[in-house]
């Protein structure tokens, strides 16, 4: 996901601050992907500490989670999983400064590397933008302009500031398979299945509960973004996730699902797939494929409809780059035809 940072004021705060109870001591914060914090989070409450999964889309997001934990238990936060590296899941890190953040080898990668440099080159281009809106207001005659021009500039000013507020806040534990929280008889496990939404995706698995959050890896009842996925990866990943011993999955995006969701969010994938292949073993181009091809209609109430035509753009990459991969290099097409 794009940078892209707005404030949180008091009333979505106040719209996104109640919890549900998913299981005992294991709740779940379920917004809207309209409002401020974008991206659901979950929260183990142990004996002794809590651990919170995801933080929301910004610094008040994040705090706002914080004040929502505070109203349930004194406990401290002492761990904080990122599910991957995504600005929605992953601003709200900064509230949690005295916690122990946690994450993917890959995922703290792309935080220090992706999403670092997109913050500061957010602020050096929306300060030139208002320097620049400054210098054409002063010299405008026309007052209706000039006035106009000023509300941008007021607009710019406070955008400005609320970027400069957010402090990327990187995990500082990355695993590469997995994690086990013991805090007195209660587990947490921090796993990495394989590639899917991202190519450093966590899910955070609470076997005594048969809860597990699964972060952006599970759309329940939507479309992906797969903006940076591997979807051919995450069907398989998917196949992983649904052998855990859950009952209950907690998307990144969308109500609290069950098994049966995954696999129909896994069908999704699937379904996709075998639409698009044909497409790529006759030889159509990917502007043929992308304006042909349709939503399914059982798929027609999902979330995120807009975003259908780059899953058949990237499904149809993925297996054009097979197509390529398997098909005889010309060297070994010489050899052949050279050999006695």
């Amino acid at each position: 996901m794009m940078l892209a940072c707005l404030p949180c004021t008091a009333s979505s705060a106040r719209e996104n601050s109640e919890l549900t109870k998913v299981a005992e001591g294991v709740y779940a914060r379920i917004v809207s992907p309209d409002g401020e914090a974008v991206a659901n989070v979950g929260i183990a409450v142990f004996d002794q500490s809590v651990l919170v999964f995801d933080t929301h889309f910004t610094p008040e997001g994040g705090e706002s989670l914080l004040s929502a934990i505070r109203a349930i238990t004194p406990n401290p936060v002492r761990y904080v999983v990122n599910s991957h590296w995504h600005a929605d899941h992953t601003h709200g890190n900064q509230a949690f400064a005295s916690a122990q953040l946690i994450s993917s080898s890959n995922a703290r990668r792309d935080m220090l590397q992706l999403d670092l440099p997109s913050l500061n080159r957010t602020i050096r281009i929306t300060g030139m933008q208002l320097e620049q809106l400054r210098q054409s207001a002063a010299k405008e005659s026309d007052p209706a302009q000039r006035q106009n021009m000023r509300g941008q500039i007021k607009s710019r000013e406070e955008y400005l500031q609320t970027i400069s507020r957010l402090k990327i806040t990187p995990t500082v534990i990355a695993l590469d398979e997995s994690v086990t929280i013991m805090d007195g008889k209660q587990e947490a496990r921090i796993l990495f299945c394989g590639a899917g939404h991202t190519d450093g995706d966590v899910v955070l698995f609470l076997p005594a509960q048969k809860v597990v959050f699964a972060g952006d890896l599970f759309f329940s009842s939507a479309i992906p973004n797969v903006q940076d996925a591997r979807i051919l990866d995450w069907i398989q990943t998917l196949g992983k996730l649904l052998k855990l011993d859950a009952d209950r999955f907690v998307p990144g995006h969308g109500p609290i699902g069950s098994k049966k969701d995954v696999e129909a969010f896994l069908h999704y994938f699937e379904d996709l797939k075998a639409m698009v292949q044909p497409a790529v073993e006759r030889g159509d181009s990917l502007e043929q494929v992308t304006r042909e091809l349709q939503m399914p209609a059982k798929y027609s109430s999902y979330l995120f409809q807009n975003f259908f035509s780059s899953n058949v753009q990237k499904m149809f990459a993925e297996l054009k780059a097979l197509q390529l991969e398997s098909m005889p290099k010309e060297d070994d097409v010489k050899t052949e035809q050279h050999r006695p």
